[in-house]
């Protein structure tokens, strides 16, 4: 008897103590959860769009490619209803800018052109001076899946034909980055 009752008189000193331990805890994983979704880069990777048939080795976009250059824009303009993309990269070639410009014309945003010199250093660049922004980059059909497998460690393919493809990077601080591939 005098057993049970010992074991009654632990119990509500235990649970005093753990409260609060139990409270704390909760708090940082919180603002653990908080402080890495602040954090998180967003990356939309894109190809540009359809080209004129290629008489040249830098073809300007067709009737096509600047009606998807278009919805593009109106896409990743409404991305984000307080500030919309932060920054827009495209690479070197007339097609990769005249696919990034409609949205550089909406946001009010330069575009940030980046020669195929520098092109592997652009993820590091992303990530250093762009963490927790959006950020749109416009490469081409053999750059893209690089980019892509840089800034997450994915494996990404696009066919020749495919000029509607849109990967989605999120690059958080704490937590696995993931990929998502949509169509636009």
């Amino acid at each position: 008897m005098q057993r049970d009752l010992d074991k009654m008189r632990r119990r509500p000193f235990f649970f005093p103590l753990v409260l609060p331990v139990l409270l704390f805890i909760a708090v940082v994983a919180a603002a653990a959860w908080l402080f890495d979704a602040r954090a998180t880069t967003v990356v939309f990777v894109v190809r540009h769009a359809e080209v004129e048939m290629p008489t040249d080795a830098d073809p300007d976009l067709s009737v096509d490619g600047r009606e998807r250059a278009a919805r593009l824009a109106k896409m990743l303009s409404q991305a984000r209803p307080v500030r919309g993309i932060d920054a827009i990269f495209a690479s070197e070639y007339k097609r990769t800018q005249q696919t990034a410009t409609p949205l550089s014309e909406t946001a009010a945003l330069p575009v940030n052109v980046v020669a195929s010199a520098v092109w592997s250093e652009l993820p590091r660049r992303i990530l250093r001076d762009h963490r927790g922004e959006y950020v749109l980059v416009v490469g081409a059909g053999n750059t893209v899946p690089d980019l892509v497998e840089a800034l997450s460690g994915e494996k990404v393919t696009l066919r020749d034909d495919e000029y509607d493809a849109m990967f989605v990077v999120f690059v958080p601080q704490i937590a696995k980055t993931k990929v998502v591939r949509l169509r636009y």
